[in-house]
Order: structure tokens, then C-alpha cells, then sequence
């Protein structure tokens, strides 16, 4: 073997070595922000359930993770969660959307634990009044309020 080899050997080694490891994870709290709103969404509790509050106006709504509607799209998962039921009238969901985030250490070995992004919040209105005839308008009529996020990974106590 010779020597140019050792050193090329050598030196892709220590290369390798000096190389900061760079890894990825999924944040698990977001807190979002609107005009009259603000909304949390929080995987980081012990029992390891989502937990969803969500402050429309004066209202306050909660929803666990079995509460939760995903549907997972090309924008992100779109989190549902039901927010009012009026028998033979309608019903009402909030929905929100967030988008797939990379949070962790970089390339250069910096720890990245946060991430702002734009968003948006979704209330549906759904129309379900009992009539023996087709319900003529908008069914399912919406509101868009944007709304300013941060995605942060917290490290959760072992």
C-alpha cells in the first residue's frame, strides 16, 4: 500500500470524524396567533395525547387528541376539531393547517429549536337544516382568518 494511500485514507477518517451529526425531528408545540385569535397545539404532555385550545373571541375550545380530525394533504395536516352543533341547523369546525417541519441540529451543528410560518384558520359553517327539500346556498360556507405560528421542539422530561 502505498503512503498516498494511508494519507488519503487517513484523512477522509478524520473527515469523517470532525463531521457535526446532524439530525431532524417533528416539533411538537406550535402557538399560533390572528386577529381575535389565538390557538396552541401541544403534543408534549406525559400521556403523549395532542391537546388543542383554541380562543375564538371570548369563546375558549379545547379538544384532545381523539377530537382531533387529520387529514394529512400536499400543504401539511389539516387539524379539524368540532367547535358547535345546532340539532337540524348546522355545525360548526375550526380547522387549521401545518405544515411538515424540520426542526433539530444542522449542519453545523446548530441547534435549530424553532420555526415561524404563516398559517390559517378555517371556520366551516356546515348547513344541516331538516327540510323534505335540498338546502339551496352555500353548504358549507367558510372563514379564513390568517394567523401568524411558531413550531418549536421541547424536550420533554424523561
Amino acid at each position: 500500500m502505498s503512503v498516498k494511500k494511508v494519507l488519503i485514507g487517513i484523512a477522509g477518517l478524520l473527515l469523517g470524524l470532525s463531521l457535526t451529526q446532524v439530525y431532524a425531528d417533528t416539533p411538537n408545540f406550535y402557538s399560533c396567533k390572528g386577529k381575535d385569535v389565538s390557538l396552541t397545539f401541544d403534543t408534549t404532555n406525559l400521556a403523549n395525547s395532542t391537546l388543542v385550545n383554541l380562543n375564538l373571541g371570548k369563546k375558549n375550545y379545547t379538544a384532545g387528541e381523539a377530537n382531533i380530525e387529520t387529514q394529512t394533504t400536499v400543504m401539511g395536516d389539516v387539524k379539524t376539531l368540532l367547535i358547535k352543533i345546532v340539532a337540524d341547523v348546522e355545525v360548526k369546525k375550526a380547522s387549521f393547517i401545518i405544515p411538515t417541519i424540520n426542526l433539530g441540529t444542522d449542519s453545523s451543528g446548530e441547534l435549530i429549536s424553532e420555526a415561524k410560518f404563516k398559517s390559517q384558520l378555517v371556520i366551516t359553517t356546515i348547513a344541516t337544516p331538516f327540510i323534505s327539500t335540498p338546502y339551496i346556498g352555500v353548504v358549507n360556507k367558510s372563514d379564513y382568518i390568517d394567523l401568524i405560528c411558531k413550531a418549536s421542539l421541547v424536550f420533554k422530561p424523561l
